[in-house]
């Protein structure tokens, strides 16, 4: 029955990853870590301006890349400087940007198994070292969360501790559902994707000091061919209403 949840939510998210759209769609290119917040944007679009919208999604890197090899896209969500930098070449345009929040990182467990302390540097520290397995995505293959562990790691001074006992996997997703099958003991994902998969629990955000806080914005892109209807759904983005289910799904309001 778990893996068969588990599977149901992958299957999803697959299948909006992997979305082809129509000619008179609305295409967003998404960095993954607010892809949880997103499930519910292409219906509620559809329904109050009768327009489709398929979403993809993607690490950060890969995000990029797809914009500046000129891939179709009307709406692109990274981090602001990401977005300033494709702003600045011509790929993207700050008519209408909208901010959508912050995205945090946490120590995800499964569900059911008692969360270490993770309140201070040293707290985290000794639940890493006391952890017989850790999973996260390939640092190599672009992963924010994964550079950032990595040198999390080295400034805590465990990384030759750590080194046996990681495995890498394709993409957070991956390791999560790894960790609910009990492939491995802990990992580090975006909060807002370890709310959303079963039989996970989070155990708790990074301490302050070691924590990476990642601001996520959209911005329309130059050669879109419906700017109009773009410019609708990034207003529906910056929106209370919207604000409000990012919330409920972990991001929190930019500073």
């Amino acid at each position: 029955m778990r893996r068969a949840r588990i599977a149901t939510l992958c299957g999803l998210l697959l299948a909006v990853t992997q979305a082809v759209a129509r000619a008179d769609d609305l295409v967003i290119l998404s960095a993954a870590a607010v892809r949880p917040a997103l499930i519910q944007l292409p219906a509620m679009f559809e329904k109050a301006n009768g327009q489709r919208v398929a979403v993809s999604f993607g690490n950060a890197t890969a995000v990029n890349a797809k914009v500046v090899d000129g891939e179709r896209v009307d709406i692109v969500i990274l981090p602001p400087q990401q977005l300033a930098a494709l702003i600045d070449h011509g790929h993207l345009t700050a008519d209408g940007r909208a901010d959508l929040g912050v995205v945090r990182l946490g120590v995800a467990i499964r569900a059911g198994v008692t969360a270490p302390p993770l309140g201070t540097p040293d707290d985290f520290k000794q639940a890493m070292l006391a952890a017989p397995s850790f999973g996260m995505p390939d640092p190599s293959d672009g992963s924010t969360s994964s550079q950032h562990l990595v040198k999390i790691l080295a400034q805590l001074g465990i990384a030759d501790a750590m080194r046996p006992k990681i495995r890498h996997f394709k993409d957070g997703t991956q390791a999560l559902n790894a960790l609910a099958n009990g492939e491995i003991a802990l990992t580090i994902a975006p909060m807002t994707s370890i709310r959303v998969v079963a039989d996970v629990t989070l155990a708790g955000p990074l301490p302050d000091t070691l924590q990476s806080t990642t601001v996520y914005a959209a911005a329309l892109a130059r050669k879109s061919a419906q700017s109009a209807p773009a410019k609708a759904l990034l207003a529906m983005l910056a929106a209370p209403a919207f604000a409000a289910v990012l919330r409920e799904r972990g991001i929190d309001p930019a500073k």
